[in-house]
């Protein structure tokens, strides 16, 4: 660039300036900054009703895929088995203790891992479906069987949740450790 043409680029750059005071109007009434106001206002809203929508698809495709997995399951469960008193079969009782594991993976997904977007789940669905399978005492043993090697915490917290008195009745839960006594199932520690 030459000495001469920088007084020209200032000049120009002077001539295009409003004058000092003056808002920049773009349709009338409406400044730059409203208009850059308006626009992000715009956009936020656009961008909160899309994360809505998707939040609501990926609750609507869990409980989708959660539900598929336990229609499988249920095929092979005893007719009506959320009312067993009576130890069925063991090949059927296999298929109550796979429901635990369900269930907790249900628990997990929805009140462990991301209760902000799932939790919803589990207060609509989950956990009244969780209550009426713990009306049976074989339910229950069917958990203790489930819970056999536990380890980690958050077993222990799901277990504890179950068993809990929001959950199983205390004498469904007697009835439970009786059943589970004789048919040489271990009680979870901790099992109120």
């Amino acid at each position: 660039m030459t000495p001469a043409a920088a007084p020209a680029i200032a000049q120009l750059a002077a001539s295009a300036a409003p004058p000092a005071g003056a808002q920049p109007l773009v349709f009338g009434w409406i400044s730059v900054p409203l208009l850059t106001v308006l626009i992000l206002a715009c956009s936020a809203t656009v961008a909160f009703i899309g994360l809505s929508f998707t939040l609501l698809a990926s609750r609507a495709d869990t409980f989708r895929h959660l539900r598929v997995g336990f229609n499988a399951l249920r095929a092979t469960m005893p007719a009506r088995f959320w009312t067993l008193t009576e130890m069925p079969e063991p090949a059927q009782f296999a298929q109550l203790t796979k429901y635990w594991q369900y269930a907790f993976d249900e628990w997990v997904i929805t009140r462990e891992l991301n209760p902000i977007v799932f939790g919803r789940l589990w207060r609509a669905y989950y956990r009244d479906v969780i209550r009426v399978s713990c009306k049976s005492p074989v339910m229950v043993v069917a958990l203790f069987q489930a819970a056999e090697g536990a380890t980690a915490p958050v077993d222990f917290k799901f277990i504890a949740l179950v068993l809990g008195p929001r959950f199983t009745d205390p004498a469904v839960l007697a009835r439970a450790k009786q059943l589970a006594q004789e048919h040489r199932i271990a009680v979870p520690a901790g099992c109120p």
